[in-house]
């Protein structure tokens, strides 16, 4: 009797899932990729370096941390220096990668910073090469080394992503078109990277606004699932391709 009855029941499960109307699908063209590839080259050439105020937010396994005052001198995608600042000015933690090795400093006594010190550790080791960070707090894509392959995926509606492949990795690309005098130029709007078919982190750019001729993301968030780790960054006030000293990258006593 219960055979029976299991016969029945999935015969009953089988035609009723026969009978539900199946979702359309979305059909996807593949476009050549050399002249999105080629816009965005133009955009990280033209992009040499930044000094900003921001706020930065991080969040990791559901606890919070806002630091409000964090200067950032970003040296295209060769080095960085993030260093935050306290109400009176006093410096509270300093990260920096000087093109080599990443060095850092937080106050002993600071729990709560010491927490945020090795959330961002932990995001960097996932195999994520500094460059990916920088080409982030600039709002590009990191640049691409031979050998890849890529292709650009475009739905009925015109949205397009871009998808670049190499040995290991796969990256994913979601792009928005604005206008800078006049031209139409496309820019990264999501960036997302899995390393050996594991996701890696997804970055969204939005809150663009126009800097001496370059377009820039004044909002960033970077999500890293294995570690449950985000980080935002907000530009408060950001200088684009400004004069840098080889000092700044030099994490003095």
């Amino acid at each position: 009797m219960k055979t029976f009855l299991f016969f029945v029941c999935s015969i009953v499960a089988f035609l009723f899932c026969a009978c539900m109307p199946k979702q359309p699908t979305i059909p996807i063209t593949e476009l050549p990729a050399g002249p999105i590839l080629q816009s965005l080259e133009k955009r990280q050439q033209a992009f040499r370096g930044l000094k900003a105020l921001a706020s930065v937010e991080i969040r990791k396994w559901g606890k919070r941390r806002l630091l409000e005052n964090v200067g950032i001198v970003l040296d295209g995608q060769r080095r960085l220096r993030m260093e935050a600042y306290g109400p009176l000015g006093q410096t509270l933690m300093v990260l920096l990668w000087d093109g080599t090795d990443i060095l850092s400093r937080v106050p002993e006594n600071d729990r709560d910073l010491e927490q945020a010190q090795v959330g961002i550790s932990n995001f960097l080791s996932e195999g994520i090469d500094m460059r990916e960070i920088c080409a982030a707090l600039s709002g590009n894509i990191p640049e691409l080394v031979r050998p890849y392959n890529a292709v650009q995926l475009c739905s009925h509606r015109n949205d397009c992503d871009l998808e670049i492949r190499t040995s290991n990795t796969v990256r994913r690309v979601r792009f928005i078109k604005t206008t800078l005098d006049s031209v139409s130029i496309p820019q990264p709007a999501e960036d997302s990277l899995y390393k050996s078919g594991e996701f890696v982190y997804h970055a969204r750019f939005t809150e663009m606004l126009v800097v001496s001729q370059y377009n820039i993301p004044t909002k960033i968030e970077i999500d890293n699932p294995k570690h449950k780790f985000t980080i935002v960054i907000t530009y408060q006030d950001i200088e684009i391709n400004p004069e840098i000293s080889d000092e700044t990258f030099i994490l003095a006593d």
